[in-house]
């Protein structure tokens, strides 16, 4: 199975819900009107952490969404290029909470599945407005299985051993961030290292440019394919990482190499949730 995913690393207005709407709208817009053949028609659109609100915990709390605008946005845009999409994150008002949501939307338009960030960066202070979710996700597009995770959870494999543990193991594990330029390095290895780990397709998607001071986005999202070399990688400007994924090679991999048959440790405390055909393909 080849699927085609377009990833979309921008540098949010800082605390402008409706000019990050408009910017993603438009860059959405501008790369469909670039396409020559169908063949580039992208099959899943994802976006970045925080996209509608940037980076900047300080201002959260101004930014929450309680009324699920940002989802019938993002179902809009799903229904008019008929195109899965994976909502990046957004803050979310829920039941006097706030949570740090992926929405994730299939080719109607349909909500299939939010995932909810688990782990939470404490010291920028996204812990004392946000509330951290509890179950892992594995959502299913076009019979593709992909596993969910949100920026800081990168530093946590026992979260994408829980995937992997899964009767409903996923080819390709995504990562959306909002991640340091100091760090961009780290972010780099640990995708790696996560694909190599679970012989599987990484994307870390991060947001790039200035947020605020001396403080910057990394940009540098990258595709990691399951033997753990970089098959697309984007600079620090905004811009569109465009990558195929291949099930066949995810498959063979794990066939020449019986790593994951091979562990001796299967219980690693995340029973994920699984949105799609329940069958183990």
């Amino acid at each position: 199975m080849k699927k085609n995913i377009l990833a979309i690393q921008m540098n949010s207005i800082l605390g402008d819900t409706r000019a990050n709407y408009a910017k993603i709208d438009s860059m959405i817009e501008k790369y469909y009107s670039s396409i020559q053949d169908n063949s580039e028609l992208p099959d899943i659109i994802v976006l970045p952490e925080v996209w509608t609100s940037g980076w900047d915990c300080s201002i959260f709390q101004n930014c929450i969404d309680s009324f699920n605008e940002t989802e019938d946005f993002l179902s809009k845009i799903a229904r008019k290029h008929y195109v899965n999409i994976i909502g990046g994150s957004y803050l979310r008002g829920v039941e006097g909470l706030v949570k740090n949501s992926c929405p994730i939307f299939n080719r109607e338009g349909k909500l299939l599945q939010r995932y909810d960030k688990i782990h939470l960066y404490a010291p920028d202070g996204e812990a004392e407005t946000v509330t951290s979710g509890d179950k892992p996700v594995i959502v299913q597009l076009d019979g593709l299985k992909i596993g969910l995770s949100i920026c800081y959870d990168i530093r946590f494999p026992e979260l994408f051993r829980s995937y992997i543990n899964s009767p409903f193991t996923p080819e390709l594990l995504i990562n959306m961030s909002a991640w340091p330029l100091s760090r961009k390095e780290q972010y780099q290895v640990m995708a790696q290292a996560r694909a190599i780990e679970n012989q599987c397709y990484f994307l870390a998607l991060s947001q790039t440019g200035h947020i605020k001071g001396n403080i910057n986005n990394a940009g540098n999202s990258l595709m990691v394919e399951p033997m753990g070399n970089i098959v697309e990688k984007l600079s620090e400007k905004e811009g569109y990482l465009t990558a195929k994924i291949n099930t066949d090679i995810v498959y063979e991999t794990r066939k020449k190499f019986p790593n994951l048959l091979n562990r001796k440790i299967h219980n690693f405390g995340f029973i994920p949730e699984f949105s799609g055909e329940m069958q183990n393909v």
